[in-house]
């Protein structure tokens, strides 16, 4: 499948080998059978810059080779239970000898196949109601269950790694607000009232202020009623609208998801969105970055106005407005669409920036075509974005301002890159003057290189400094095309 999607040339930065993959569920040992070489395989997905996601949860099932041990020396909570994988025993996360022989397997699986970058913690902490123990709530378990997998994984790897988990789901918070970098909203149905609830919860995830976040592109459940493939090319394709425009872009689940399995014009859509995405890491990062350390905020922010009505339009960030489709396209439709307040009482078309719009009104959008949504930026945002065919490994920005220069003043962001750099960039509307500035280096490791220019986005063309430059500290930059 990796290959399928090089040979369409859609990218992508993480594999999620899903629950089939131990001996047993939560052995933490790969099965031979079907990973015979398998250090070979991981060693080759990190020579690619590939993440690798290990699925896991805290049941031990009672055929497996380690129940026997868990049980007998009490590490278990003593009441079996039927769950989606069988028949087993929660982990008890409150007994100190039990998490130790727990993390000593995950150390022995580290050490064998060579570090992970997280684990998709799966839902098994709602069974601890089952268990009936008055003496630990759910939200204690969900709690040590989830900041336990989280802090291990980074003790045994390292800052970088983390786990996937759910914020919100069945309208209920999981993980701790804290750890969710890669959260997502639970298994919802491939129909348009599945994305509807998938948008639902990302929306109250906001709310709740987790910070990343998405949802199984497609969803995850096979619908019957939408053909042999589980889910129709026009659910799939407004679905991947959404996971593009969200932090945590992932897909996978039931029935087909693969979008060259649904027909041409499926693949050229979905690698459209894709690069979008990675396009947009930069400032989706930053900005993540931001309210991660000040603990303050999220990057999927419902617009509150009352004149949304039920369209669940977000922020995505401060400066990007989407507005989801969910309905299939029709030759000629159209969808109202209130555009809220922004700072500079304006939105450019992300797709078309001739045009412009006033805030604070309503639009007619046509929505007629599966390759693009709603999606406006606000004007005179500086937005920093991946300039992918500069360079493929992710190390070229295009620190862009969109549309003409509305109100001469500065404009100031922060951007964090992935080597843990946070840098300040000012520009002066009115002297047309960039200024950068490296702020702080949050980790100890070798400091990657970075070259950037600077772009205008507006009417259609793309107005952009003729060098690349290198990413220094205290420079200044004359940017005369400036409109």
């Amino acid at each position: 499948m990796l290959d399928t999607y090089n040979h369409y040339q859609i990218l992508f930065g993480a594999v999620n080998i899903d629950s089939h993959w131990a001996t047993n569920f939560n052995t933490f040992i790969f099965d031979s059978k079907k990973f015979p070489s398998i250090r070979q395989m991981l060693d080759e997905f990190r020579t690619k810059n590939i993440r690798i996601v290990l699925w896991m949860t805290s049941f031990m099932n009672i055929d497996s080779p380690n129940y026997a041990y868990a049980e007998e020396h009490g590490f278990l909570f003593n009441k079996t239970l039927k769950w989606w994988h069988g028949n087993g025993r929660l982990l008890n996360y409150f007994n100190p000898q039990a998490v130790d022989w727990w993390h000593n397997q995950i150390k022995i699986l580290i050490d064998t196949v060579g570090p992970i970058h997280a684990f998709k913690a799966d839902g098994s902490d709602p069974y601890i109601i089952k268990v009936n123990d008055s003496s630990v709530t759910w939200k204690q378990y969900r709690t040590a269950y989830y900041n336990d997998t989280f802090q291990i994984l980074r003790q045994l790897v390292g800052p970088e790694a983390s786990i996937m988990s759910r914020s919100i789901d069945h309208d209920e918070e999981f993980s701790p607000r804290n750890i969710v970098f890669m959260g997502w909203v639970g298994d919802e149905n491939a129909t348009y009232d599945g994305l509807k609830t998938a948008l639902r919860y990302m929306l109250e995830s906001g709310l709740k202020g987790y910070v990343g976040f998405g949802s199984d592109i497609g969803g995850f459940r096979f619908d019957h009623d939408s053909g042999s493939l589980g889910r129709t090319k026009e659910l799939f394709l407004r679905w991947t609208a959404i996971g593009a425009l969200s932090s945590f872009m992932e897909n996978g689940g039931m029935g087909e998801h693969c979008p060259w399995n649904f027909d041409n014009e499926t693949i050229d859509i979905y690698r459209s969105w894709v690069n979008i995405h990675y396009k947009l890491v930069p400032y989706l990062y930053s900005e993540g970055t931001k309210v991660a350390i000040g603990r303050n905020g999220t990057l999927m922010k419902p617009c509150n106005d009352t004149q949304v009505g039920s369209s669940q339009s977000y922020f995505l960030g401060p400066n990007i407005y989407v507005v989801p489709v969910t309905r299939d396209p029709i030759p000629g439709q159209l969808q109202l669409i209130w555009l809220p307040k922004s700072s500079t009482n304006h939105w450019i078309n992300y797709f078309n920036t001739s045009i412009t719009y006033q805030s604070e009104i309503f639009i007619q959008e046509n929505t007629s075509s599966l390759y693009r949504i709603p999606l406006y930026i606000e004007q005179n945002s500086l937005i920093p974005m991946y300039d992918m065919k500069k360079s493929s490994s992710l190390h070229a920005f295009r620190f862009v301002l969109w549309g003409k220069i509305l109100v001469n003043k500065q404009i100031m962001i922060s951007l964090f890159t992935r080597d843990g750099q946070q840098w300040s960039l000012e520009l002066n509307c009115l002297k047309k003057k960039l200024t950068i500035q490296l702020i702080e280096q949050y980790n100890s490791g070798k400091r990657e290189e970075w070259i950037w220019k600077f772009c205008q986005y507006v009417n259609e063309t793309h107005n952009c400094s003729q060098e690349w430059i290198k990413l220094d500290n205290n420079t200044s930059f004359k940017l005369e095309f400036l409109i």
